[in-house]
């Protein structure tokens, strides 16, 4: 293994840490605390100590007979949120700039976390008047319509969750009564597509519908993101169908439905 600077012990815990999780990862099969410490070059009781820090946060398993280590399942899940992310942004790009061109707005496609929406990507408004926003921003999923395109369809216990926490205010316009906010993503179930109007910045609305894998699951939103002098009735329903074809064509491109999925359909499981 290459030295590490003793001036940065922070930094050379760090490296450490993610120096086992590679080797775990790689190994192929469990290790004992002995050769895991040889490998990466730490003494016995900090790489124990490390251990035990990455077992509480998911990264490492032990098996309680043999005391070996394995990587853990937090290791395939982020791997596999990667693999997903990097899957959808490709197989979606198409979609998404063709819809940016039909509307000229601001669109976001989305994935869900923990009571967020976290946009993966975003194509710029084509008007002079845009609703500023980046890729990595994480929003509250209760109060923008892409969150609220993914919120709709978790599973009743991660709704529940949400709905039992503290609910943002941002504006006058941010749901913050339970029973309401799921009165209205049980009505995003029923149409296949959300709205926001001011919720989350006054003068900015959002029209969204969600995105399926080729197993049913709503995994993603897409969505157009807009000054509401935009967002009058004139305009709705090219926003509406447009955000909805994009949202379909994604599915279909996924092995998912063809079609838009609507009804009063229960969560995901």
């Amino acid at each position: 293994m290459e030295q590490r600077s003793k001036s940065d012990p922070g930094s050379a815990q760090l490296d450490r840490g993610l120096d086992i999780v590679e080797f775990l990862v790689g190994a192929g099969s469990p290790q004992g605390l002995t050769a895991i410490a040889e490998r990466v070059g730490g003494p016995k009781a900090t790489v124990h100590r490390l251990l035990a820090t990455l077992q509480h946060r998911g990264y490492v398993t032990q098996d309680q007979r043999s005391s070996l280590y394995s990587a853990g399942v937090r290791c395939f899940e982020l791997g596999s949120l990667w693999a997903q992310n990097l899957d959808l942004r490709s197989t979606a790009s198409p979609y998404l700039k063709a819809l940016n061109e039909a509307t000229g707005e601001t669109i976001h496609l989305g994935v869900y976390e923990h009571g967020d929406v976290v946009y993966v990507e975003k194509l710029d408004s084509l008007h002079p008047i845009v609703a500023v926003s980046h890729v990595g921003r994480r929003c509250p999923a209760t109060c923008v319509a892409t969150g609220r395109a993914l919120l709709a369809y978790q599973s009743e216990a991660e709704i529940t969750a949400v709905l039992s926490g503290p609910l943002p205010q941002y504006t006058a316009e941010s749901p913050t009564d339970p029973a309401a906010l799921r009165a209205l993503l049980n009505q995003v179930r029923v149409d296949g597509y959300a709205t926001n109007r001011g919720s989350y910045r006054e003068g900015v609305g959002g029209l969204a519908s969600p995105i399926r894998d080729h197993t049913g699951q709503v995994i993603a939103s897409v969505g157009v993101c807009l000054p509401e002098q935009r967002f009058g009735d004139d305009r709705f329903e090219l926003l509406r169908s447009a955000t909805v074809e994009a949202a379909v064509g994604v599915s279909a491109a996924l092995g998912g439905p063809a079609v838009l999925v609507t009804g009063r359909g229960a969560t995901q499981n």
